[in-house]
């Protein structure tokens, strides 16, 4: 993928990629089967990966998966990842080593909120602590990241903190081409379940950050070319209407796919999750 995103958030976690990956020789492609993976056991786990080399990311994120569900305890998680991440990297020897970052999510019905881990061989493993983006096209997405932090005693729905997700996706997408048309994004919730949201859902959300995009910039505008006489209040009304008018379409603008949250459990399945491919609402259940 070109673009991952990661975010915990009390209750469970949620992780989202682009569909598309780069290779060694600069090309890159629609890659819908590999974008991440969920793991379902005591713990879920989801990954993505930006990798120049999609086939070491694959394979390396399975082993990563593979520990970290295995792993006796929530303490051995960051040691075993280090592990397997150091066997890879050792294993090329003299070779040129492909670059390689990691975003894996994580829920536990121990745990009351969600853990990000942000990983690159041979050894780095770091726990986040909030919102996290990797990949070739997070420079755009980077600055913004804060939106996806709640205030304090503000605590964001899960429904508004994947609707800030999705504009990011749109600012994603308007400043860096490379970025894959489609998204995949998952939900993992501490009660033991998951989702994969619907693709349609995710471009109508992408809709309203359009309008929004549009309306921000005209209000920039308005307030860097008034003069010293013009009234603030023209200003203050016109951007009243442009935000009712986005406002409208907010609650027009919602996620139907959250309902299986609670319907598609870890206990489900074993092993490996793929992203739902064929199912046209991009759903499990």
């Amino acid at each position: 993928m070109t673009l991952g995103i990661a975010v915990p958030f009390p209750g469970g976690s949620i992780l989202c990629a682009d569909s598309r990956t780069e290779a060694n020789d600069s090309s890159s492609a629609e890659n819908e089967a590999a974008l991440m993976s969920v793991t379902s056991g005591k713990r879920i786990f989801a990954i993505t990966y930006a990798a120049k080399d999609p086939r070491a990311g694959k394979m390396l994120a399975s082993e990563i998966a593979t520990v970290a569900c295995g792993a006796p305890t929530r303490q051995d998680i960051v040691p075993g990842i280090k592990r397997v991440m150091g066997d890879w990297f050792r294993s090329y020897g003299v070779a040129q080593i492909p670059s390689l970052q990691f975003l894996v999510a994580s829920n536990s019905i121990d745990d009351g909120n969600g853990r990000v881990l942000l990983c690159e061989p041979p050894s780095t493993v770091m726990e986040t602590f909030g919102p996290c983006v990797v990949g070739a096209a997070s420079g755009p997405v980077t600055p913004w990241l804060k939106m996806l932090v709640s205030r304090p005693n503000q605590p964001a729905s899960l429904r508004s903190t994947v609707l800030r997700m999705t504009y990011l996706l749109y600012l994603a997408r308007k400043y860096d081409t490379t970025v894959g048309e489609d998204t995949e994004l998952i939900v993992l919730s501490n009660r033991g379940s998951f989702t994969y949201l619907d693709r349609r859902e995710i471009r109508q959300a992408e809709g309203l950050g359009e309008k929004l995009d549009v309306l921000l910039l005209d209000v920039a505008r308005q307030v860097l070319t008034a003069e010293m006489e013009q009234n603030p209040q023209t200003i203050a009304e016109e951007f009243l209407r442009g935000y009712f008018d986005v406002m409208e379409q907010n609650p027009q603008t919602f996620f139907p796919s959250l309902n299986w949250l609670d319907k598609v459990t870890s206990s489900n399945a074993a092993g490996p999750i793929p992203v739902p491919v064929h199912m046209p609402t991009g759903t499990l259940g």
